[in-house]
């Protein structure tokens, strides 16, 4: 399963990346599809993870954390 974490800048995305990086993760940063007007820049974190983990690490590392979802 892959989580799309959204995060409203491109400094949050390289941040999240190297926060998840050195939990064992490896993540993507792509461009959000579909903005909302609280979406800031539009910046998705991609990572193929089993659980909601992901998420609750960044948001333990102060990320704001705008919506995630699993595909």
């Amino acid at each position: 399963m892959i989580w799309y974490i959204k995060v409203g800048s491109i400094t949050n995305a390289q941040r999240s990346r190297k926060i998840l990086a050195e939990r064992g993760y490896k993540a993507q940063i792509k461009r959000a599809d579909n903005l909302n007007a609280d979406d800031g820049c539009g910046w998705v974190v991609a990572v193929r993870a089993s659980s909601d983990e992901p998420v609750k690490i960044l948001k333990n590392a102060g990320i704001n954390v705008k919506g995630a979802e699993s595909k």
